[in-house]
């Protein structure tokens, strides 16, 4: 799809990637992998489950997610596309001046994409992003394939909220009743920048 969207929004209700604050945790809306499962699926090696559950992912807005992110406390947000995960929480960490924890065994995925990204099916951007979050990425244990994952160049990603807590949880409980599948991903604390696998 080949789009652009304008419209207008009040400037008292500008939600910026600038305002997180230490203590917030980190929510994310859509599940990871469009960009491995869109490579393994031009190279043939792709189940169809996986390219359909891309596809209906892909095709999946961020309208809901966005309003019912707009009835919680929310301190900042982006959208993940095509700087991956690490590249656009790298935005928001530096923005706010504070550092983030990943929790790798929290991160949802769609389901087939770590088998083919093991497989070796990683797009160019992807492999663009892994060279480009060296710099400010501590990935810990994880594997080579694991940190393909975590900077997979997105297509029509999910939306990265920062927000205490107490308010996370509701807001997860909230997109849940609603259909989406959200999951708490990590916690921010003080720092420069920097992002941390554990």
């Amino acid at each position: 799809f080949g789009m652009v969207v304008s419209g207008l929004v009040h400037p008292g209700k500008v939600l910026s990637n600038a305002g997180a604050k230490k203590g917030d945790v980190l929510v994310l809306t859509k599940p990871l992998g469009t960009g491995i499962i869109a490579t393994a699926a031009k190279r043939g090696i792709a189940d169809e489950a996986s390219v359909k559950s891309a596809i209906r992912i892909m095709l999946m807005l961020n309208k809901t997610a966005a309003e019912l992110m707009n009835n919680r406390k929310v301190n900042a947000c982006t959208d993940i596309t095509g700087f991956g995960l690490t590249g656009h929480l790298h935005e928001l960490t530096t923005a706010s001046g504070l550092d983030a924890e990943i929790w790798f065994d929290q991160l949802p995925f769609i389901e087939g994409v770590q088998s083919l990204a093991a497989a070796g099916a990683i797009p160019g951007g992807t492999i663009a992003n892994t060279d480009f979050a060296a710099s400010f990425t501590d990935f810990g244990s994880l594997s080579q394939s694991e940190i393909y994952l975590v900077c997979d160049a997105q297509t029509s990603g999910g939306l990265l909220v920062s927000l205490p807590p107490d308010e996370a949880d509701l807001l997860l409980n909230d997109m849940t009743t609603r259909g989406i599948t959200a999951a708490i991903i990590g916690k921010l604390e003080p720092g420069e920048g920097k992002i941390r696998f554990v």
